[in-house]
């Protein structure tokens, strides 16, 4: 049987599977069934819950593999992501430096401009100070109406005193000269230092412009670092929780099947054993008719002795007469009468065949019963039944004479029909075709080689196909053992 993986898990009412059908028509099929039908009906109500567990096993395991695959996707980003977030990191903490080295900069560069402005404020105090001294000199020498320092000293008239105006003159001329040059080199040094000053601000002007750039940067980077972070471990924890989620369905899915499959079989044993006694019934039946077949050809034989013998006796008897009247008549006989014609068979033999069933289609064989490969639970699992390729549309007949007891939708085997063949060889046997398109018949007798449905896709299929499966009390068997 071809098969898809099944979308997204779904819990839905599926119905009997043609195990349970197969089971319940073993009950159909056996005398005393109809009195004691409580392990057949368990086994097909359980065999519906195990079909539903497996069909919700095969959905988990697919979802499952999908989250894996998509884990699995994640975890390949995982080395780009967390190198990118490395990187976020690196590149966050070179700007903390860049920014910590703009800040630092810029401490310098107010430092310098405090000291600029204080070394200007002191020049601006030392200019005023000279310009008061130079005024003053120049008053001075305004009052003494330009004479030089001799002409000072030329009006005393004592020689002591004409000394000391000779050296207080020379003084104030030096002190005049001194003033005058600190004026002229602090005018200097005020236009220099205002020129350091301007630039400095600049510089701290473009200082501050650095610290708050970096300062920026480094945020952004920051939050790049946390960003990427943040969703490298929300993706992997997702991706996780979810995988661990289905692992948990997964397993009580699987508890589930393991439980209704140990009650199945239970059950099967049941049923086994009951179709053993039917068998032995059927053969105690079959040793009765044969006994009373036995008696009443022995009956036959008796009463045909008798009727020959009535019949010589009467022919004796005849011929006596025969004899007497051919003596009185001249001797004109008469003709023996004829025998009576042999009874017919009451029980004629059933017409040959090549098998108990016949192939439900002419197509050929795609997949055998038996073990395959399954492509979602990565493991070897039973094909319950045998594949036949043909098209969508084409005729499916029946296999055998039967009577349909199931035309349904019958959750992956799609539209599926079961037909009840009675009991083979010492079994219950019943045959399913499965994946239909749609139904030529949903009830009632079936003929061997009559049109019963048409090939499909229906169910957990890949492409058109007739999946035909045999069952033996219930349980699937090889069809080529039937056919």
């Amino acid at each position: 049987m071809r098969s898809t993986p099944r979308p997204p898990a779904r819990r839905r009412t599926r119905a009997v599977t043609g195990a349970a059908l197969s089971v319940c028509l073993l009950a159909g099929a056996v005398s005393q069934a109809a009195a004691d039908p409580d392990p057949a009906d368990r086994k097909a109500t359980v065999d519906k819950q195990l079909s539903d567990a497996n069909d919700d096993l095969h959905d988990t395991s697919t979802d499952l593999v999908k989250a894996y695959e998509k884990l699995k996707s994640t975890r390949a980003k995982l080395p780009a992501a967390r190198t990118k977030a490395t990187r976020a990191k690196e590149a966050e903490e070179k700007a903390q430096g860049e920014y910590d080295d703009a800040a630092a900069a810029y401490d310098v560069a107010q430092a310098n401009e405090r000291k600029a402005e204080k070394e200007l404020r002191s020049t601006s105090t030392k200019i005023t100070t000279a310009r008061r001294a130079v005024a003053g000199f120049a008053g001075r020498v305004y009052q003494q109406q330009g004479t030089g320092t001799l002409s000072v000293a030329v009006g005393t008239e004592d020689p002591s005193d004409f000394v000391d105006k000779m050296v207080m003159a020379e003084s104030v001329g030096e002190s005049q000269g001194t003033a005058l040059q600190d004026l002229s080199a602090n005018r200097a040094n005020l236009v220099s230092t205002g020129d350091r000053l301007s630039a400095l601000r600049t510089k701290t002007k473009s200082a501050k412009e650095a610290k708050e750039t970096k300062l920026a940067a480094s945020k952004a980077a920051s939050t790049a670092a946390d960003k990427a972070e943040s969703e490298l471990e929300g993706l992997e924890k997702d991706q996780t929780s979810q995988a661990a989620t289905l692992r948990a369905e997964k397993k009580k899915d699987e508890k589930k099947v393991s439980s209704l499959k140990a009650e199945s079989d239970k059950l099967t044993k049941v049923l086994e054993e009951r179709a053993r006694k039917a068998r032995i019934r059927e053969a105690e039946i079959r040793q009765a008719r044969e006994a009373q077949e036995k008696r009443e050809a022995e009956a036959r034989e008796r009463a045909e002795a008798a009727e020959a013998a009535r019949k010589a006796k009467e022919k004796k008897a005849a011929s006596r007469r025969s004899s007497s009247s051919s003596s009185s008549s001249g001797g004109s006989g008469t003709r023996p009468a004829a025998p009576a014609p042999a009874p017919a068979d009451p029980n004629p033999a059933p017409p040959s065949s090549s098998g108990v069933l016949a192939a439900p289609s002419t197509a050929a064989v795609s997949s055998e019963f038996g073990l395959r490969f399954h492509p979602i639970h990565q493991s070897y699992r039973l094909h319950s039944g045998r594949d036949y390729g043909a098209a969508c549309g084409t005729p499916v007949v029946a296999a055998a004479d039967g009577t349909v007891v199931a035309a349904h939708v019958a959750g992956g085997y799609g539209n599926q029909l079961v037909v009840d063949h009675g009991v083979k060889r010492g079994s219950s046997l019943a045959t399913t075709y499965n994946h239909l398109e749609s139904f030529a018949v949903r009830s009632g007798s079936v003929k061997r080689g009559q049109v019963i449905a048409y090939v499909g896709t229906t169910g957990t299929s890949t492409g058109c196909h007739l999946h035909f499966e045999t069952r033996e009390n219930g349980t699937p068997t090889d069809p080529r053992g039937w056919l």
